[in-house]
């Protein structure tokens, strides 16, 4: 199994040819998830790779922005930390980018998720353990345990799992990716807001396990 954090797909990367659109509201929710350590590096956790990402489709095309690989540990999202994912081939595990940082280790789990529903024009991916450890009782929809971040089978299963769960926006577990939360939606706010909402029904069930 690859070391958490690591591209395991071959990609281009040129420098970008048109500015980025407006980004404001994705930058919002990036702050957010630092304060509360959802998205992140710590020396301590995870090998010390940095942990979660997000993207976006920010215009009229099949292109989505992303953030870069290993930039989570910082608080506010720059324009230099956006990769424009312009082409992707699922078959070859391809990625053309557009960008100064190499894309996100899980641009193809989110590609994937843009080419199964056009409804869909944001995925956020947060690491929260309280979510995660009670992901049975919030009955959260999950990838197997043996399907690993990153991979051709984590690709598959996210795709399956979309098919099986249609409702919009959708929260789902990664079961072989250590506190992996994936959302899902046509806009940002309710991919963070139901993340919020998670977020606070996980704790609520903490305290009562404590």
């Amino acid at each position: 199994m690859a070391a958490e954090g690591t591209i395991q797909f071959a990609y281009n990367l040129t420098e970008r040819s048109t500015p980025l659109p407006d980004y404001a509201e994705l930058a919002a929710w990036r702050t957010i998830f630092f304060r509360l350590d959802l998205i992140g590096q710590h020396p301590d956790r995870y090998d010390g790779f940095g942990y979660g990402n997000m993207s976006a489709k920010l215009s009229d095309d099949d292109s989505f922005v992303i953030t870069a690989s290993q930039t989570s540990g910082e608080e506010k999202l720059s324009a230099e930390q956006l990769v424009t994912v312009a082409e992707v081939n699922l078959g070859r595990f391809w990625v053309e980018a557009q960008g100064s940082e190499p894309p996100s280790s899980e641009t193809l789990t989110h590609a994937m998720i843009y080419a199964a529903d056009q409804r869909v024009r944001t995925v956020f991916h947060i690491h929260c353990s309280e979510i995660w450890q009670h992901r049975d009782a919030l009955n959260l929809p999950e990838t197997q345990a043996s399907v690993a971040y990153g991979s051709p089978d984590m690709v598959t299963a996210v795709a399956d799992l979309l098919e099986e769960h249609q409702s919009r926006p959708l929260v789902f577990a990664t079961a072989g990716h250590t506190d992996g939360i994936f959302a899902l939606s046509t806009h940002a706010r309710d991919c963070g807001g139901l993340l919020m909402a998670y977020y606070a029904k996980a704790l609520a069930l903490a305290n009562v396990d404590d």
